[in-house]
């Protein structure tokens, strides 16, 4: 609604007319003077029967505060004109340094808060059915420096006696942010939206920083004269007159909201102006080749804490949304005839084939983790020649439905007890085909339930996309396709519509040289690799469904426990693991690593990290230390652990956990 710039015309008291006409052209500085209060209009503005005044700012912006408004990601990744990162918002007591948030393209060394990705900067890997891919990484690059940027100023802020452990939390959380972007596999719209929500950190932190450093000083102790307002400084709305003057004399821009009948009839007015409409902000819902994929809607309401806290809210992600698959060259290859003569295989029952490829064997984690090897002995030896395993089969043992006891990636097993080459080449090409997609729906929002051993033998072995008759066995696929979805489903269809290469972790080749004769190193790296993705996720699902405290009690909290978490393994990546170079160095095995000094950190974040686990030993609490050269103590406590630990997570999921190998260098 267009203002009614004709019902305020400008008007000075008396006694200040001469004086305000003399310097009516230093609009700005009439606030440094100590004439106008912050009563007072340099600008005043209306919207219906509203009165809107600023006492340091000569422009009134358009108010989206009086509306129930829906919060949810636009096509730019932002909240539009209701997200206080980009217009004014309404002052909250909770988040009073969000006035303190910079304009776009104010402050030159954090412009990278206010750029916005295109396809060009979207890195999709070689031979990738689908656009699953990365941020280049020189742009992750210039969200470290301006990171570290905040850093450098906090440290010389650090005594400040307000904001310590919000800064601290928030540093945490962008720092993540930047590692999900430099290591983690997006869909596009995801990577639009989690390249927002960085910069949203990196705003909220040079707002904190701002507003220690200059405003609090202010309003603890306020100046005889009201300084100049920081141009810089998004400012807010209030409808207290206390609030508007401690912000007016603490030189943050204020905008003073009313009734007409609040308003003095002897106010100084200088000037009467139209609301200023946000012309550059995106309001258009999310598109892909000219279809609409909105965002959801995160939250609905006015003006209040609630939407500066839900602005603030972690992105869960959109992988429910099937992508677009990408144009590849098909190679002339061919399925093999199902007539062709091999020789035929003595058919094992459900139950053995289960046993076979995914029953828990009675190993325990050994004293270092057994090294593995690409053959059929994939168990694990127990330490000692004994097996600590608690019978399995006493039924009140196993505590069903607290973790998902699915598997969160194909049992590494599967992938040995192949019938014939042909057949393990369709079981890697689909694998390959669905890495990228699946480990990032994984990681940013997995399905309720989890595929079994069988179903992920089915996924492997192609799922028609045709109609599935009503048997039972369509009734496993269709379930799979359930869990997994079209999308994973439609890449993995063996050598129909293969591209002509692949890429895993930095090795790239043609679909005819790697999968017809696989390399011995490459089936022993994709294997560990699957044991390494098996165990982190069980790990990380174990620890959320034991201590949950520890992961919804704030953001606080939940970062505390993910930066322990992450520091029991190897890397930068967190738990995807997707993008990193392979280990060139037995110090970069985390707990496998082969040599205590070097798996030690890890070790005590693993003791550490179970020490709050239920039932967990008493030993756990206590650090864990190398006293000299003698590692018998650490040995020790970290046996204890391994067997505390594989005992556990048999007790939730009812089955061998997944454990981490020894990687076999070339």
């Amino acid at each position: 609604m267009a203002s009614d710039s004709n019902r305020f015309q400008p008007f000075l008291r008396s006694g200040d007319r001469t004086f305000f006409l003399f310097l009516s052209f230093f609009l700005r500085d009439l606030t440094s003077t100590g004439k106008l209060s912050s009563l007072d209009a340099l600008a005043v503005a209306c919207k219906g029967n509203i009165i809107i005044t600023s006492p340091n700012m000569d422009y009134v912006p358009e108010p989206f505060i009086f509306e129930e408004e829906d919060l949810c990601c636009r096509a730019d990744g932002r909240f539009g004109v209701v997200d206080c990162f980009q217009w004014p918002q309404m002052h909250e007591r909770q988040y009073e340094y969000s006035a303190c948030i910079p304009r776009k393209d104010s402050i030159p060394t954090l412009r990278t808060a206010w750029y916005h990705p295109t396809l060009d900067d979207f890195t999709v890997p070689a031979g990738s059915r689908f656009a699953v891919g990365t941020l280049p990484a020189t742009k992750v690059t210039d969200f470290e420096v301006a990171l570290q940027t905040l850093r450098s100023r906090h440290h010389t802020l650090r005594d400040r006696p307000i904001g310590q452990d919000a800064l601290r939390v928030l540093m945490r959380l962008a720092d993540h942010e930047v590692r999900r972007l430099h290591h983690h596999p997006l869909l596009f719209r995801d990577l639009v939206v989690f390249v927002a929500q960085l910069q949203r950190k990196l705003l909220d932190i040079h707002a904190l920083l701002d507003y220690i450093e200059f405003v609090h000083p202010l309003l603890k102790t306020p100046p005889s004269r009201p300084p100049h307002a920081n141009d810089n400084w998004m400012g807010c709305f209030t409808k207290s007159t206390e609030v508007c003057e401690a912000l007016y004399f603490a030189g943050v821009p204020v905008w003073l909201v009313c009734s007409e009948a609040y308003i003095s009839p002897t106010m100084n007015v200088v000037h009467s102006v139209r609301l200023s409409y946000p012309d550059e902000i995106v309001r258009a819902m999310y598109t892909e080749n000219g279809v609409a994929k909105p965002f959801p809607s995160i939250w609905c309401g006015p003006s209040n804490v609630l939407r500066h806290y839900h602005t603030r809210s972690s992105y869960e992600g959109t992988l429910a949304d099937a992508p677009e698959p990408l144009p590849v060259a098909h190679p002339s290859l061919s399925r093999s005839s199902s007539s062709s003569g091999k020789k035929p295989s003595r058919k094992l029952s459900r139950t053995a084939r289960e046993r076979a490829s995914a029953g828990p064997s009675r190993g325990v984690w050994p004293s270092h983790f057994s090294s593995h090897v690409f053959d059929h002995s994939l168990v694990l030896p127990s330490a000692a020649g004994q097996s600590k395993w608690e019978e399995p089969n006493l039924p009140d043992r196993i505590m069903s439905g607290v973790v998902d006891p699915g598997y969160r990636f194909p049992k590494p097993t599967l992938f040995v007890n192949v019938s014939t080459p042909e057949k393990k080449k369709t079981y890697l090409l689909n694998w390959l085909s669905a890495r990228p997609l699946w480990i990032s729906q994984v990681d940013i929002r997995p399905p309720s339930k989890f595929p079994s051993p069988q179903m992920w033998r089915d996924f492997l072995n192609t799922i028609d996309t045709d109609p599935l008759p009503s048997t039972k066995t369509a009734s496993t696929k269709l379930a799979v396709r359930d869990i997994l979805g079209e999308a994973i489903i439609n890449s993995a269809q063996g050598l129909t519509g293969a591209p002509q290469e692949i890429t895993w972790r930095g090795m790239q080749g043609s679909i005819t040289s790697v999968l017809a004769h696989p390399p011995l190193s490459f089936m022993r790296s994709l294997l560990w690799e699957l044991y390494e993705l098996n165990f982190r996720y069980e790990l990380y699902a174990l620890d959320r469904a034991l201590v949950p405290d520890c992961w919804t009690t704030s953001n606080e909290e939940r970062i505390t426990r993910q930066t322990l978490l992450y520091g029991i393994l190897p890397g930068e990546s967190g738990l995807v693991m997707w993008s990193e170079s392979l280990p060139r160095y037995s110090r970069e095995l985390g707990l496998c690593a082969t040599d205590v000094p070097n798996s030690l950190p890890y070790i005590s974040k693993f003791c550490q990290l179970m020490s709050v686990w239920p039932g967990a030993p008493a030993r756990l609490q206590s650090p864990v230390e190398l006293k000299g050269q003698d590692d018998t103590e650490v040995y020790s406590v970290f046996s204890l652990a391994c067997h505390f630990y594989v005992q556990t997570a048999f007790d939730f999921l009812g089955q061998q956990p997944s454990l981490p190998r020894i990687f076999q260098f070339v």
